[in-house]
């Protein structure tokens, strides 16, 4: 078995709990809301404090979207095991 398709899929179950956690969902929701209102209640002269606010939404999507790729290479290893294990069952046995 591939040792990093192995560590692909673990990485991915860990990434996939992670998103599912009921507290990393309302930590989410909540830092969500407080961008959203911190946006509504920012005057479109500051316009440092809009770029602040923006670039904090950026990476807060970006911290999200990385464990939504870890699950996602982690299906894909998943994937790719169970076709080297057909593969090689079929060369032994085929």
């Amino acid at each position: 078995m591939s040792d990093k398709l192995q560590t692909a899929i673990q990485r991915g179950d860990r990434a996939k709990r992670l998103l599912a956690d009921d507290l990393i969902a309302e930590a989410k929701s909540h830092i969500e809301a407080e961008l959203w209102r911190l946006f509504k209640t920012t005057s479109p002269a500051e316009k440092d404090a809009l770029a602040h606010i923006k670039a904090m939404q950026y990476f807060h999507e970006k911290y999200f979207a990385f464990f939504e790729r870890v699950v996602i290479d982690g299906k894909i290893a998943q994937i790719n095991l169970e076709a080297k294990k057909k593969s090689l069952k079929e060369r032994v046995f085929g």
